[in-house]
């Protein structure tokens, strides 16, 4: 496995390129945040999945962030977050949940 990117990769690309590489790695990152949307739990699967399809790209890169923090949670306990049952401990991970709710 080697590194899929480094730091000064972007300054190696001409400016008419750097577009097209940051549109090509917006799109790897929206395909590895919806397969790791895909759950152990269909409830999970479809509430993420369309999350990320409609509404993902809306948000700050902060609630991004807060997101692909998210789908660390573990399956019963990220249920329980947009079930209500029970809150996140952190403010931006409970606003965000808040919008997945709705």
């Amino acid at each position: 496995m080697g590194e899929s990117s480094s730091p000064s990769s972007p300054s190696l690309l001409p400016p008419g390129e750097k577009g097209a590489s940051r549109s090509a790695q917006d799109a790897r990152q929206f395909d590895r945040l919806k397969w790791r949307c895909r759950r152990g739990l269909l409830e999970l699967d479809v509430l993420l999945k369309d999350f990320l399809d409609q509404r993902y790209a809306g948000l700050s890169p902060v609630e991004q962030a807060a997101f692909e923090k998210l789908l660390a949670t573990p399956d019963e306990t990220l249920l329980a977050y947009v079930q209500g049952k029970q809150n996140p401990p952190e403010k931006e991970l409970m606003q965000l949940v808040s919008k997945i709710r709705n």
